[in-house]
């Protein structure tokens, strides 16, 4: 019998792939879903059994090993080994793929001819042992590429467990850690675990077992995301600040929606901080529209995270921008991105919307149902 689920409020296509160890995209193909962002509440989707969430035109990963995935600004990555667990000598087959999961071409821009890299680290220390590129000569030549929705890259690789220095690595547990290398994305990566046990006599020794992470925190650690707690129009949302901010009933959802640049000539601002891990991989999904008036539409939206240790010193920010010509003006878009590792040190992220208008801009930006979610 085919296993289902009934969408709830609050769930992504995203999360309920992972949930279930499946993908976007095989979610998608097997409840015939257009748009990967739209699902409903009480919606039952069918989930694809075993084997049925490989990738497109049969490059599907090899089933019974290790395996993760995570959604980086409408890419799925997934990295995946064809075991969790080997002797020391045995070959660790890797597949690191990047599947376009939005309705829209997705373009790639490299600076050199490597497209990806390869990185196994050691669990204690996350020591780096093995780099796929030490030793290889990429041209350096700019180049692109495009992936179609639902079209992916595939790369895979054999790691021989071999060092950098040619070296047989010890037995432990490992990091293997996939990266993107395009322009922008170079930063963002996704990983998994595998244990390498030593060749023992028969009968081989129960290896160590892969320590299993602390889960992540559930839910929005956002406070008031949709703008609905909003009692005085000319202050900012209740647990938010900012400046230059109006209540608009324009919303996605609910009452209210954020207007950044009530004067459309002047900067915004819309900030909330909240207490965050170190070395957890956070996304951050929002809401966003342009409210057009009669005029010309030039300006900036900056999305940033800063980053901040206990006693409030900056560690390190991640800060994507949008002009007007990536913000729909007629119906809300939703964005997503990942933050990658948070830096060593954070313990609280700032984020930050940021309008910044030219001189002649009339329009301003709507923000509503914003999310920060912990992934892994």
């Amino acid at each position: 019998m085919a296993t289902t689920y009934t969408v709830r409020t609050g769930d992504t296509l995203f999360e309920i792939a992972v949930r279930f160890g499946t993908t976007v995209e095989a979610l998608a193909r097997a409840n015939n879903i257009t748009n990967p962002d739209v699902i409903r509440v009480g919606q039952v989707l069918t989930i694809p059994e075993a084997g049925e969430a490989g990738e497109p035109g049969g490059t599907g990963e090899t089933g019974g090993g290790a395996n993760q995935t995570r959604q980086v600004r409408g890419l799925l990555y997934r990295i995946s080994t064809d075991r969790t667990s080997f002797r020391q000598g045995e070959p660790v087959r890797i597949t690191f793929s990047k599947t376009n999961v939005t309705n829209r071409n997705i373009t790639l821009r490299y600076r050199t001819a490597q497209r990806f890299e390869l990185v196994a680290r050691r669990v204690q220390g996350l020591r780096e042992v093995w780099r796929w590129s030490a030793g290889q000569f990429f041209a350096q030549v700019t180049g692109t590429v495009t992936l179609r929705p639902g079209q992916s890259q595939v790369f895979r690789v054999t790691w021989d467990q071999r060092n950098n220095r040619g070296v047989q690595v010890t037995p432990g547990n490992f990091v293997i850690e996939g990266t993107n290398l395009a322009e922008d994305l170079a930063g963002e990566s996704v990983a998994t675990t595998i244990s390498i046990r030593a060749f023992g006599p028969t009968p081989t020794p129960t290896p160590t077992p892969i320590p299993t992470p602390t889960p992540c925190p559930p839910g929005n650690i956002l406070a008031n995301p949709g703008f609905e707690r909003w009692p005085n129009p000319s202050a900012p949302p209740t647990d938010w600040t900012g400046s230059n901010l109006a209540r608009s009933r324009l919303s996605e959802t609910g009452a209210f929606a954020a207007e950044l640049g009530d004067s459309p000539g002047a900067r915004a601002v819309l900030a909330q901080r909240v207490n965050i891990e170190p070395g957890r991989i956070y996304e951050l999904i929002w809401r966003a529209r342009e409210r057009v008036r009669p005029g010309v539409a030039r300006f900036i939206l900056f999305v940033e995270i800063f980053y901040y240790d206990r006693a409030g010193n900056f560690v390190g920010r991640t800060e994507p921008r949008y002009s007007q010509e990536n913000i729909p003006d007629n119906r809300y878009q939703r964005y997503s991105l990942s933050t990658g590792r948070v830096p060593a040190g954070a313990r609280v992220a700032d984020v930050r919307f940021t309008f910044e208008p030219a001189v002649s801009n009339t329009n301003s930006v709507l923000v509503d149902n914003v999310e920060l979610r912990c992934r892994f």
